[in-house]
């Protein structure tokens, strides 16, 4: 995993896990669900630093010429900054 597009389907897996999980598999699926919530907390963090952080050299300086805009996929959709 290593886009946010990768992120948002591995969380719309686990959410698939749970609602057909066992009710003996029910815990560890819980369970796993925190652990990967923990885990994407902190991804979702580090992006909005690295957005936060483009749009401010973005606004105060601009992009040079030969300078692309970062390219961020969400869901199906790409977007640029």
């Amino acid at each position: 995993m290593s886009t946010l597009k990768d992120l948002n389907k591995h969380l719309f897996d686990q959410l698939d896990r749970l609602s057909n999980a066992s009710k003996e598999d029910l815990e560890t699926e819980l369970q796993r669900s925190e652990s990967i919530q923990g885990v994407s907390e902190q991804i979702i963090k580090a992006h909005t630093v690295q957005l936060n952080a483009v749009k401010l050299v973005a606004e105060y300086r601009g992009l040079n010429p030969s300078q692309k805009a970062p390219l961020i996929e969400v869901g199906d959709a790409s977007i640029e900054v």
